[in-house]
């Protein structure tokens, strides 16, 4: 099985308020203990966006990370009447161009009801040196993302 990290949690705010605190990643410094600076992306990020991501594990230390905006969907219905929205960026970095390291982060949500919101996110590593990426830190990361996420629409 591929590596993966994966995280759902219910968040007691509104599809919309999620949605606008995800994209506005110019805002992340301000709570977002995992990816806490974003450099590239503006007010408008748009697929096809090179963007730089500055994450901190949970450790303390902090890296960079080349990304590139592949889907950004937001809120609607959809064909069975629920409204999700989806934000999906992949790995660009140089293990990216050498086939060694390949991973797409895809950031869901669900909009449980008019209160309530369902956020998921998730990536599959794959590639030669898949087996190299610090899982429990990405995991750990994702996790302290979401929490952090869920306290700041809550506010």
């Amino acid at each position: 099985m591929a590596p993966r990290a994966y995280v759902s949690l219910v968040i007691d705010s509104p599809i919309e308020r999620v949605w606008a605190a995800m994209i506005d990643m110019q805002r992340y410094p301000e709570w977002n203990p995992f990816v806490i600076r974003v450099d590239g992306v503006g007010d408008d990020p748009r697929a096809g966006q090179a963007m730089v991501l500055h994450v901190r594990w949970g450790n303390g230390k902090v890296i960079q990370s080349s990304e590139e905006i592949s889907r950004i969907e937001p809120p609607s219905a959809h064909g069975d009447g629920v409204v999700r929205g989806l934000l999906e960026y992949a790995f660009r970095g140089p293990l990216h161009r050498l086939n060694l390291v390949r991973g797409s982060r895809v950031q869901r949500v669900e909009r449980l009801d008019d209160a309530r919101t369902r956020y998921e996110s998730e990536e599959v590593f794959s590639g030669w040196m898949a087996w190299g990426v610090p899982l429990a830190q990405v995991q750990d990361g994702f996790e302290r993302h979401a929490r952090a996420l869920a306290e700041r629409v809550r506010s």
